[in-house]
């Protein structure tokens, strides 16, 4: 079974029991018991579970249990937005920073390699990304928009958490999307999802766009900024030599975040 689709199917298990034991995950999935640590700190990161000592308890009280399309969303190319996130908290946040992220996993990703920063100020319109903060950075000031609350996805949409942005002013936003090309830049699928994102970028010094490279070359019904909007991307090592040029050459500061998939 491929890493993604166990993680997938380790979560599904401990909707079903709530909680379960590393040595018992092991022998259900016929893995090794630091293979599991390692899928359940890559659950816990996305805010879907807690580990605790010798196991693992589902966040069946903080999440939905039917959300199946954000459990794919978190689990898939974990990798990739691990090592993403990883080269974007070491080249693109520092101490005393004031930052915007937005609500997707690639951004939440960067949460677990923050927590060596000082004095940060974080604020973000996810309730799973406010979440990993408090985990993560228990000292930070975090901030949470507010407004009409998106079940499915926990994020806070609408017209109060577009104006959160109008008050308050960032460094840095982190944004992403679903899909990039150089013809229509940065997008995504959700239209008040994306009239967030777009209120961050407008209330900050410079936005920061990470993306998956499975992504690069595709688009998607609503754009979150133009090509020329976007002075930096950062993406992992799989984008291909013809996007990476392509991109390079239509100004933008490319970032290629080195992959490195454990044992």
């Amino acid at each position: 079974m491929l890493p993604e689709a166990r993680r997938r199917a380790i979560l599904s298990h401990l909707a079903q029991v709530s909680s379960d034991t590393i040595v018992d995950l092991a022998k259900r999935f016929h893995i090794s018991t630091m293979t599991i640590r390692r899928d359940l700190k890559i659950l816990q990161d996305a805010g879907y579970v807690t580990m605790s000592h010798g196991g693992a308890i589902y966040n069946g009280d903080t999440f939905q249990q039917n959300e199946t399309h954000h459990i794919e969303r978190a689990t898939i190319r974990a990798a990739e937005k691990r090592a993403i996130g990883q080269y974007a908290a070491a080249n693109f946040v520092e101490d005393d920073d004031v930052l915007f992220l937005d609500s997707g996993t690639t951004v939440r990703a960067i949460v677990p390699y923050l927590s060596d920063r000082r004095n940060l100020t974080v604020a973000s319109n996810s309730i799973r990304t406010i979440d990993a903060l408090h985990r993560h950075l228990p000292d930070s000031a975090i901030f949470c928009t507010g407004g009409m609350l998106s079940p499915a996805a926990q994020t806070f949409v609408g017209p109060v958490a577009e104006r959160f942005f109008e008050d308050f002013f960032a460094k840095k936003a982190i944004v992403s999307g679903i899909g990039f090309t150089i013809q229509t830049g940065l997008a995504d699928s959700q239209m008040l999802d994306t009239a967030v994102k777009k209120a961050m970028s407008r209330s900050a010094e410079a936005t920061i766009v990470i993306i998956d490279s499975s992504k690069i070359g595709y688009t998607a019904m609503v754009q979150v900024l133009q090509s020329p909007q976007i002075r930096t991307l950062v993406t992992d090592d799989g984008i291909s030599e013809a996007d990476r040029r392509a991109i390079i050459d239509s100004g933008i500061n490319l970032h290629i975040a080195p992959l490195v998939i454990p044992d």
